[in-house]
């Protein structure tokens, strides 16, 4: 059996194409993911996405959004995991190298938020993406990410309001 058939890329350029774009946006989609559904769930389904993106490397390649595909695939795999599984808790300590550092408290505040607003307030603020860059992964207009991040911040000023002033 060759490379081909165990990836589902043909040629070499196919599979160099392929890697370099899963290179580029495999850890945007675990990002998105992670700030969706947790560490662990998030990472399981960061890596169903990025092996659906090896099998299928040939389609990826053509897409005009290939990152936002992933994330989709990334959102099946975890509804399906979470039908098997039953809910856990987002984790109370980064767990990635490259996840923002902050404390238990925004961590447990980050829960509260809607998925949507969490993976949003997280992108943009916690990774630094565009809100362009953000709608592209969640695949929403770049209006519906600003809704999401301005909600989300408010609920999270809210609720850690308490914490600021209990620090004075």
């Amino acid at each position: 059996m060759d490379d081909a058939s165990l990836t589902g890329v043909g040629a070499p350029a196919d599979r160099a194409a392929a890697a370099a774009l899963l290179e580029r946006v495999g850890p945007i989609v675990r990002r998105a993911l992670v700030a969706r559904y947790g560490s662990e769930a998030g990472a399981d389904a960061a890596a169903e996405a990025v092996a659906w993106g090896w099998e299928h490397g040939d389609v990826l390649t053509t897409m005009t959004n290939p990152g936002g595909y992933l994330y989709r695939v990334g959102q099946s795999a975890a509804k399906r995991a979470r039908r098997r599984v039953s809910r856990s808790a987002f984790p109370v300590e980064p767990v990635w190298h490259d996840a923002p550092d902050l404390p238990g408290d925004v961590f447990d505040a980050l829960f509260r938020l809607t998925p949507d607003q969490r993976v949003a307030v997280l992108l943009v603020h916690g990774y630094r993406f565009s809100y362009r860059e953000t709608a592209e992964v969640m695949e929403v207009t770049d209006d519906a990410v600003r809704n999401y991040v301005h909600r989300g911040m408010r609920r999270l000023r809210a609720e850690l309001e308490p914490y600021d002033r209990r620090d004075l």
